[in-house]
């Protein structure tokens, strides 16, 4: 059920078991970002109760109809201000935070059927939980998903482009809603090592590492229509694939263009499918470039054969898992940051992955093993281990059933919600203990 302005019913699809439930609010500004699936799947497989306190419901990735029918939402009312498409200026992310933070009080507070065994919530200014300790007598779990850098990271990382203003500043001011949360909450848990890594040490022993799940009944190896909307796809033509949230530099959009516009002129049976909106999510691009997107900024600085790309914008995930399928390369260039679900969705589709040589993309990578990296920068070696894949993929075939392999054995949905569901009880189990604050055991 979903309270507020959104309609649905709730449903019982057969597969709950008679195990312990636990009752759970998931708060995060959207739905379903990282809880959604899970606790579906807590709700189908083992019958909990999941409830979700969010701010709006995403396009990226959007809710399925069974999310909406099986798990109740309610929305958290927010002044207009915080509703604004602008943004919150920088230096009063913190004065912000803490204002969203009353306001969750008082909606848990007035509204009984919010009560629960356990609140998980998203470590940061979108699940504002800092007061929650005195409306609800559980334990409260963040999910870590990330400690911004003040440089050689995430949106310091492009030394190509120039600095902005704020680039200094911008990573205390984004993390001190993190911080404050992650002293007060009694566990976290982060996706990745890399990601847990990213938080100060004194914090790692109070964070475990559980990776959400990718849905291998969606992304899997298997034939697909060769037709993206009205155009068809020849035969022999290659496909080369890139996907990301927003088009922008700390997912080298820029730099994809520059090695895409190589193998252009190298093979004329390469069709590039771009996936991805053109809103900036990360960084200061539209300081950098003055244009309204990054990529009308990077597209207007080269001449590309734009005939040769299809510029997709945000799909739903059954046209991108149908669009991977018939992938020979999938291209995926980050700065070191948080993975990307596409880069993993790309894997569980069998897909030969090109990855940019940072660490968070070699704790999934393993280069000649299930996949392949180059440096980030390096637009010409990028190019050229391209086309050495599109030359000959049946030679890199066995990197995408690898790369499959691993995504089941690692990071499937079925491997990962066991070890989640267990570290919930955990600390669920904890209700009423002593030592809030301390990680648990």
């Amino acid at each position: 059920m979903v309270s507020g302005q959104w309609s649905v019913n709730t449903t019982d699809n057969g597969r709950r078991t008679t195990d312990k439930n636990v009752d759970v609010l998931f708060i995060h500004d959207a739905f379903p970002a990282q809880f959604g699936r899970l606790g579906l799947e807590l709700t189908r497989r083992h019958g909990w109760k999941c409830r979700y306190l969010v701010q709006s419901l995403s396009s990226c990735p959007t809710p399925t109809r069974e999310m909406l029918q099986a798990l109740e939402i309610h929305k958290m009312p927010l002044t207009a201000e915080h509703r604004s498409r602008e943004g919150i200026p920088w230096p009063q992310i913190y004065g912000h935070y803490l204002d969203q933070c009353r306001t969750v009080y008082e909606v848990i507070r007035t509204t009984p059927q919010l009560r629960a065994d356990l609140v998980v919530a998203h470590g940061g200014r979108g699940a504002p939980t800092l007061f929650l300790r005195d409306a609800l007598d559980c334990p409260i779990i963040n999910y870590c998903e990330y400690y911004f850098a003040t440089s050689h990271r995430d949106i310091s990382y492009r030394v190509d482009l120039p600095p902005a203003e704020p680039a200094p500043f911008f990573p205390r001011c984004i993390n001190a809603p993190t911080l404050a949360t992650l002293v007060d909450c009694d566990a976290g848990y982060s996706a990745t090592e890399w990601q847990k890594q990213s938080f100060p040490a004194r914090f790692h022993s109070k964070i475990e590492v559980h990776f959400d799940g990718i849905e291998r009944e969606l992304y899997h190896p298997g034939p697909a229509p060769r037709r993206v909307g009205e155009r068809s796809i020849p035969a022999g033509t290659r496909v080369v694939t890139f996907v990301s949230r927003g088009l922008e530099s700390i997912r080298g959009f820029d730099l994809f263009m520059r090695a895409a516009d190589g193998i252009a002129r190298a093979r004329p049976d390469v069709l590039f499918i771009v996936v991805g909106g053109e809103e900036i999510h990360y960084g200061w691009d539209k300081l950098h470039t003055g244009a309204p997107s990054f990529k009308k900024w990077v597209l207007g600085r080269g001449s590309y054969d734009l005939s040769r790309f299809l510029f997709l914008g945000r799909i739903l995930p059954e046209q991108l898992a149908d669009i991977l399928r018939i992938s020979d390369l999938h291209i995926y260039l980050t700065a070191p940051f948080v993975l990307s679900w596409s880069l993993l969705n790309a894997m569980a589709s069998g897909c030969v992955v090109l990855g940019s040589d940072v660490p968070p993309v070699r704790e999934v990578i393993r280069p000649g093993e299930n996949g392949l990296v180059e440096p980030l920068f390096d637009v010409e070696r990028l190019t050229e281990t391209a086309l050495k894949v599109l030359d000959d993929p049946a030679e890199f075939a066995p990197l995408g059933r690898a790369a499959c392999r691993t995504i089941e054995e690692t990071y499937s949905l079925e491997v990962c919600i066991p070890p989640l569901k267990d570290f919930f009880e955990r600390v669920a189990a904890r209700r009423g203990d002593e030592g809030k604050g301390v990680a648990c055991p």
